[in-house]
């Protein structure tokens, strides 16, 4: 997994790279993740301040979002929980498309007491 980390009004601690860095290796036994576009932004003039986008490249749809918050670290928190809700909207949409009967397994009739038409 590539990780671009992009800021602006804001040089990141390295704490706050770690804590990045650990989330989205947490998040790969769930989603592939090829490359991880980060974007870390501190507003002057806006309230809250602090915001950060991620865009996750993966083989099906990318996810994207972003969250925004007073501390940076909210922030991050709030992104991480919408990506998380993502891939846990994503797998339930799979398994249920898995676990449909396809239309010929079920029988074309449905046996109506044995008359004609």
């Amino acid at each position: 997994m590539k990780i671009n980390l992009t800021h602006r009004n804001h040089v990141p601690s390295k704490s706050i790279v770690e804590i990045i860095d650990k989330e989205l290796k947490a998040l790969e036994p769930d989603l592939q993740i090829d490359e991880a576009r980060v974007h870390l932004e501190r507003s002057l003039t806006e309230s809250p301040p602090f915001s950060i986008s991620f865009h996750l490249v993966t083989p099906g749809p990318d996810v994207i979002v972003r969250g925004s918050d007073h501390t940076l670290r909210a922030a991050m928190l709030k992104a991480f929980n919408r990506i998380s809700a993502k891939i846990r909207h994503r797998r339930t949409k799979r398994d249920q498309r898995h676990t449909n009967d396809h239309i010929t397994a079920s029988p074309r009739r449905l046996a109506t007491g044995g008359g004609a038409y």
